[in-house]
């Protein structure tokens, strides 16, 4: 029997935790080994923090290659639109020039119907607008005639048209010739603005807002002798009285008859004069 050597066991300590654990050697990858969690003080265990990826800067050249190739695409795209819209102007003038017209898209029958239906209503709008209007003329017409005759209308209309712009075609001066018809003494007010064009120019500028208010204003500072004139009629004028003598009366007898001449008869003879006077 071959005798062995047994060589005694020592028994050592416990060794650290080797720090190379799990890596094979040769190389200088790790295993899958699972890392040992941080112990904290009181035996409580600190979560793994989740590692943050951090995101690649591009240089700055590159950014401003981006910026610049970005601005001069919009400004291409903006001279492409602007060259569109000149293009469609300069076909449209083209067209205009050559008195061609574009062919208007077909209406259905709702839709002609519908078109006759506004443009007869827009019509009688008109008419009857025209109406009011020709009515507030002739309203003012009438009182300026009382006041100052006939006359006083085309050179009071002349004036203000002239001197302080009034246009009958303007919606805005018709109103204010509406709202002088409707005055008690529209005649004398019109009369007044036409000898004070600044008057009637500030009143015919104003907006439309204050027109109204400025008018009222003016109409209360119109003489009141002009408003007495236009409120009452024209004097009555007296009879004449003849100054010939008056005929003598003829005296009520019983049966008689009553001669009707006069002691004033130039033909009357000498005898008949003494009869007269004498029954006087």
């Amino acid at each position: 029997m071959s005798e062995t050597l047994e060589a005694p066991i020592v028994e050592t300590p416990e060794a650290p935790t080797d720090r190379f654990a799990g890596v094979d050697f040769g190389s200088e990858t790790k295993t899958d080994a699972p890392p040992l969690p941080a112990e904290l003080p009181g035996g409580e265990q600190s979560k793994p923090e989740p590692e943050e990826k951090a995101e690649p800067q591009e240089p700055t050249w590159y950014v401003k290659r981006i910026g610049s190739v970005t601005a001069k695409r919009k400004e291409a795209e903006e001279r492409a639109s602007r060259a569109e819209q000149e293009l469609a102007e300069y076909k449209r003038a083209l067209a205009a020039s050559r008195s061609e017209v574009e062919p208007e898209p077909e209406l259905t029958p709702d839709q002609i119907r519908q078109q006759e239906r506004e443009n007869f209503a827009r019509q009688q709008a008109q008419q009857a607008e025209a109406q009011d209007f020709g009515s507030a003329t002739q309203r003012v017409a009438q009182s300026l005639t009382a006041l100052h005759g006939v006359e006083a209308i085309q050179t009071a209309t002349q004036s203000l048209v002239a001197r302080a712009g009034l246009d009958f075609a303007n919606k805005s001066h018709q109103q204010i010739i509406r709202d002088i018809s409707e005055l008690p003494n529209s005649g004398a007010v019109y009369y007044a603005l036409a000898n004070d064009p600044d008057a009637a120019s500030e009143l015919l500028e104003a907006p439309e807002r204050k027109q109204f208010a400025m008018l009222q204003r003016f109409a209360d500072k119109v003489p009141a002798k002009e408003q007495e004139q236009a409120a009452q009629p024209a004097p009555r004028t007296a009879p004449a009285i003849s100054k010939a003598p008056p005929p003598v009366a003829a005296t009520s007898g019983s049966g008689r008859t009553t001669s009707s001449r006069s002691i004033y008869d130039g033909d009357l003879s000498m005898e008949d004069y003494i009869k007269l006077r004498s029954k006087k």
